[in-house]
Formats: C-alpha cells, sequence, structure tokens
C-alpha cells in the first residue's frame, strides 16, 4: 500500500518493509559507507602484501580478516537489502528494468564469492608458501573487494535514486 506521509510516499507491505522507505534507504547508504571503508583498507593490505612478496602467513591472516568482515559485516548488509530494497524495487515496478535486475542480482552472488574465498583459503594453507600460489590468492581477494565495491557504486548511482524518484515523484530531480 502507499500513502502520503510528510509530503513523502510511504511504502509498505506485510513483508516488514520500512514505514519510511527513504530512511530504510539512508540507512543502507549509511552502511556503505563503512563497508567501503573497511573494504578499501583490506584492499591495501593486499596490495601491500603483493608489493612486498609476502610469506603466506601473512596473506593468510588479511585474508582470513577479508572473510570473516564479509561472513559479519557484508552478508548481513545484503540480507538486510533483499528484505528492504528488494520488495520496494518490486512494488515500485523498477524490477521490470534490465539494470534493476542485473544490480539485485548481484546480491545473489556473494555467497560464491564467498566460497570462493574459502576455496582460496584452503588452498594456500595445503600449498603454503608457492609463490604463485599467494599471488593467485591475493588477486582473488582482491577481485572480491573490486567485485563488491562495484556493487555498492551501481546501487548508490543508480539504484538508489531510481528508487527515490520513483518514491517521490513530487520531488524535483537532483541535476
Amino acid at each position: 500500500m502507499a500513502e502520503r506521509k510528510g509530503g513523502r510516499l510511504s511504502v509498505s507491505s506485510d513483508r516488514g518493509i520500512a514505514e519510511e522507505p527513504h530512511t530504510g534507504i539512508e540507512t543502507l547508504r549509511e552502511e556503505h559507507r563503512a563497508l567501503l571503508k573497511e573494504l578499501r583498507r583490506l584492499d591495501r593490505s593486499l596490495a601491500r602484501l603483493s608489493v612486498k612478496r609476502a610469506e603466506a602467513a601473512a596473506v593468510i591472516s588479511v585474508l582470513e580478516s577479508l572473510r570473516a568482515f564479509l561472513a559479519d559485516h557484508v552478508q548481513p548488509h545484503m540480507l538486510r537489502e533483499r528484505e528492504t530494497l528488494h520488495p520496494l524495487v518490486e512494488k515500485s515496478g523498477l524490477s521490470r528494468q534490465q539494470d534493476i535486475r542485473a544490480i539485485l542480482a548481484g546480491d545473489n552472488g556473494l555467497e560464491k564469492e564467498c566460497r570462493q574465498l574459502q576455496r582460496a583459503l584452503q588452498r594456500l594453507k595445503r600449498e603454503g608458501g608457492k609463490r604463485e600460489t599467494v599471488q593467485q590468492v591475493i588477486a582473488i581477494g582482491e577481485g572480491i573487494i573490486e567485485v563488491i565495491v562495484e556493487h555498492v557504486h551501481r546501487e548508490e548511482q543508480v539504484l538508489f535514486p531510481r528508487l527515490e524518484e520513483v518514491l517521490s515523484p513530487s520531488r524535483p530531480s537532483r541535476g
């Protein structure tokens, strides 16, 4: 059901969508900022290890931190998005747009990325300090970070503005 509240459109359903969708989107934006800050830190750590030609133990430590961060922060964030954004997108009609569907599908790829990271960590532990393996595993970690950062940027630059526009059609567009 959609109704006007305080000059903004409020969308609600039985799925527990936030009473004020704009507040929910702003909350997700705040989470994005925190996620990006930590992902950038982890990416810099991996880049330094790569340049230093670090030992496997140092790389394992950073990748374990990345794995834990994904499990403790990124996955719960993606779940919140699925529970709040996806129903809003469906209800708004934006789900019929190909680029929006592609952004939403990106959320589902995270589990695959986490499994890939786990396999890479196991391989690194099994194969020890082989330089080639260390470099490949660093590249996998950096690739996962890149995928998540790119996904967050697409939500921020495409999904959120379109969703806000649909939810507040009388609001002047940002130019």
